[in-house]
């Protein structure tokens, strides 16, 4: 993926960097003020002077390419740190006016090497000097010149995003992740909006390696920057095949699915119902299904006949919550409220649901971040959402994940799908 433009100096390099046609002519210096200002003055021989003249006098004719074919046999005639600064000037010039980066680059690297760079250009010419690296795939050279822009002070958008990609293809993700999201806090500042692309790199890199945590994380992340239905299925599909969540985590991550609009397509309609009905809910496997109905004509046999099934058995199911509800009250510990609460959940009866999973938590007995789960999905699909960000704030263990999906939704201030 394609996150950083190709390396182009522009002129505005060559003219902050010390005068390349103020040393070389013979003519008289200005005053020594006007010197000093335009940094260190250079001491040419006269031999290098006389050798240098086809590459001044292409330069003076406007012939960039001249200039890099003229300079391209003079590197043995530079033999001190100030005539090898001037021939590589002329270089970057001529490289920059024929947009050529391999003499850009070689320019740079020669430049740098004297040490006559002045201060305030030197990290930025380390920085084109690994960008121009990077994309002539020398990852070495790049890390070396990257690192040195950063440490000099360089810090632009631009850098992190290359360091990033750098990072990608040496198959160091943290690194790469942690130089994109300096990007992400660099165009943040700056007022810019921030490219979705460079969420899915975070995304890509992170489930890369393997780190759930991370993908969860940077799907948050993009999630909170622009929450799509598409972008919102990616998450939790990720999340969900990244990890062995078990048949009560992904239940609660279909619901959210539902209420985010995120399913698409005949399969995830049929596996939400599935799961449903796996976890003893007809009623809510009957409602998936329906809702895949609504949009078309069904034609797929496992789906009509699970369909069928659930359907048998919504009649019975729903008539015997009222006496559950009621022994759930006496029961010895949560389990049975627990229970109880997650059907009317399913059936969309919230406002029973709530004080049933909170009875659970009472008596103990109970996955206390399961249940919380499910207080947290009542409470927000009833609009009690403050309440909701509370509950789901205090899920821990396997189920952070899902829970904090639940918060980003939240925090978004959507209101659920049908």
């Amino acid at each position: 993926m394609k996150v950083v433009s190709k390396a182009a100096l522009g002129l505005a390099l060559a003219v902050s960097s010390v005068s390349m046609m103020a040393a070389f002519p013979a003519q008289a210096q200005k005053d020594k003020k006007e010197k000093e200002a335009k940094g260190p003055q250079l001491k040419l021989s006269k031999e290098f002077r006389a050798a240098m003249a086809p590459v001044d006098a292409a330069a003076k004719a406007n012939n960039p390419a001249g200039v890099l074919t003229a300079a391209a046999s003079l590197d043995a005639a530079a033999t001190t740190p100030d005539e090898k600064y001037v021939l590589n000037q002329y270089r970057l010039d001529a490289g920059i006016k024929t947009k050529d980066p391999k003499a850009q680059a070689q320019a740079l690297d020669g430049m740098l090497a004297t040490g006559l760079v002045p201060a305030a250009d030197a990290a930025k010419f380390q920085f084109y000097l690994g960008k121009f690296a990077y994309e002539a795939n020398d990852f070495a050279k790049a890390d070396t010149a990257l690192t040195a822009a950063a440490a000099g002070g360089y810090n632009s958008t631009d850098l992190y995003l290359t360091q990033s990609q750098l990072y990608s293809k040496q198959n160091k993700a943290p690194q790469a992740m942690a130089s994109l999201e300096k990007a992400i806090a660099a165009e943040k500042a700056a007022g810019k909006p921030v490219p979705d692309e460079w969420y899915k790199f975070g995304i890509s890199q992170a489930y890369k390696s393997k780190d759930m945590a991370a993908t969860a994380r940077w799907s948050a992340m993009q999630l909170a920057a622009n929450p799509t239905p598409e972008n919102w299925r990616q998450a939790l599909v990720l999340y969900r095949d990244g990890g062995n969540l078990g048949r009560k985590v992904e239940l609660d991550l279909f619901r959210l699915m539902r209420a985010t609009n995120s399913l698409a397509g005949e399969r995830d309609y049929y596996d939400y119902a599935y799961v449903a009905n796996q976890d003893g809910l007809p009623g809510e496997a009957k409602t998936a299904i329906d809702l895949l109905k609504a949009k078309g004509s069904v034609s797929n046999r496992s789906i009509n006949e699970l369909y069928t099934e659930v359907s048998g058995k919504v009649t019975a199911d729903k008539s015997s919550l009222a006496t559950e509800e009621k022994r759930a009250g006496s029961a010895p510990n949560g389990v049975l409220a627990a229970g109880t609460g997650n059907a009317y959940l399913g059936y969309g009866e919230y406002a029973k649901a709530v004080p049933l999973l909170q009875t659970a938590l009472t008596k103990g007995g109970v996955d206390a971040d399961e249940v919380n789960t499910r207080l947290g999905i009542a409470l927000a699909m009833s609009g009690q959402k403050e309440e909701a960000k509370k509950v789901f704030a205090s899920v821990k263990g396997a189920r952070t994940g899902i829970a904090q999906f639940w918060l980003t939704w939240l925090n978004q201030g959507a209101a659920p799908a049908a």
